[in-house]
């Protein structure tokens, strides 16, 4: 640490300070506090952890949901097809 304090770079305009010993980092450039800045910044990445953890989960539950109708039509086929068969026997005799 110098004589000027620890050395930050603001989160807003990218300007780099010094804090002077000060407890409140403000940018001399923009004022952007930057510790409401930092809150800020790690609630917005909470809230974009939280819509992609919706976003996999949907999907998620999209594709079993695919997977589900697929078996069932191929469930419905093969019943189907079972039909059929036995209609044929039938012919046959």
């Amino acid at each position: 640490m110098t004589e000027l304090g620890n050395k930050h770079e603001c989160l807003t305009c990218s300007t780099k300070f010094y804090d002077l010993g000060k407890s409140e980092l403000i940018c001399p450039k923009c004022g952007g506090n930057q510790k409401e800045l930092a809150e800020a910044d790690e609630a917005n990445k909470n809230k974009e952890k939280q819509q992609k953890k919706k976003k996999v989960k949907a999907k998620a539950e999209a594709k079993e949901k695919k997977e589900k109708k697929e078996k069932k039509a191929k469930k419905a086929k093969e019943l189907a097809s079972d039909e059929k068969k036995a209609v044929d026997g039938d012919k046959k005799k």
